[in-house]
């Protein structure tokens, strides 16, 4: 930050001082713009409250959500910002103090630390995409929300890019490795065969696999008491089954196990 909040005055001390001046004037706001992501207020100061025209004007914008503060009290910002504004474009503004309000300046800061630099951000999506990672699934990992960075997020970022691109790879043979373990079967045929194996069993599979199970017991109950422990997971119906449990099932029976 390249400035000192303390030495701006806020809003209150220049109201404060137009009361104490002028117990009859009117100080008037209205919404000038307003829409999903923005608003803008403006500010009227009246000498007396019977004047027809304003001695000053102000006007001040503010952007949903371009900070925590403004996710809720963007509008209430805005509209603080334009009073003090209105109030230094008449006579209020201190003489020994910068002429922004305290506010406006609390304004630039939160745009100054909400916004991390744009280059940082490529660079980082950059680095994601030659890293093989999805910069969704880096933000989610540093529990930040990429559409909402701040500065504070960037190291947050940086070690969760560093923990996914230093974590083991599971190959598609060690995949097969760990499924098999899971679901053993005596005929070791490598699952890249299947095309989709998390789909429902097709029709062919379905019909070869009851001719099989029939071929053992025509007792429906002990056919699907079988093939859940040969899928190690209970099976009410064979339509259950994905097209893995299928393949597995069948090539067990075809074992004849």
């Amino acid at each position: 930050m390249r400035f000192n909040l303390d030495n701006y005055e806020t809003v209150e001390a220049r109201l404060a001082k137009f009361w104490e001046e002028n117990p009859n004037g009117q100080v008037f706001t209205s919404i000038y713009h307003y829409d999903e992501t923005r608003v803008v207020f403006k500010a009227e100061v009246y000498k007396d409250i019977s004047d027809l025209r304003p001695v000053a004007t102000g006007f001040a914008e503010e952007v949903r959500d371009a900070s925590p503060v403004n996710r809720t009290s963007h509008v209430e910002n805005a509209e603080t910002s334009a009073i003090g504004r209105a109030l230094a474009n008449w006579t209020f503004a201190a003489k020994t103090s910068p002429r922004p309000s305290r506010q406006e300046m609390e304004k630039v800061e939160r745009m100054t630390e909400t916004k991390p630099d744009a280059d940082l951000v490529t660079k980082f999506k950059e680095a994601c995409v030659k890293a093989k990672l999805d910069p969704q699934d880096v933000a989610k990992t540093a529990g930040v929300d990429l559409f909402e960075l701040t500065n504070d997020s960037m190291p947050k970022l940086r070690d969760a890019f560093k923990t996914l691109q230093n974590k083991p790879i599971v190959t598609e043979n060690e995949f097969v490795s760990q499924v098999q373990a899971v679901f053993p079967t005596k005929n070791k045929e490598n699952y890249r065969e299947i095309k989709d194996p998390g789909a429902p069993a097709t029709p062919p599979q379905l019909g070869k696999l009851r001719a099989l199970a029939n071929a053992k017991t025509r007792n429906k109950a002990d056919q699907l008491d079988t093939i859940s422990d040969i899928v190690n997971r209970p099976i009410k119906s064979l339509d259950m089954l994905t097209k893995a449990e299928a393949d597995m099932a069948i090539k067990r029976f075809d074992a004849g196990s």
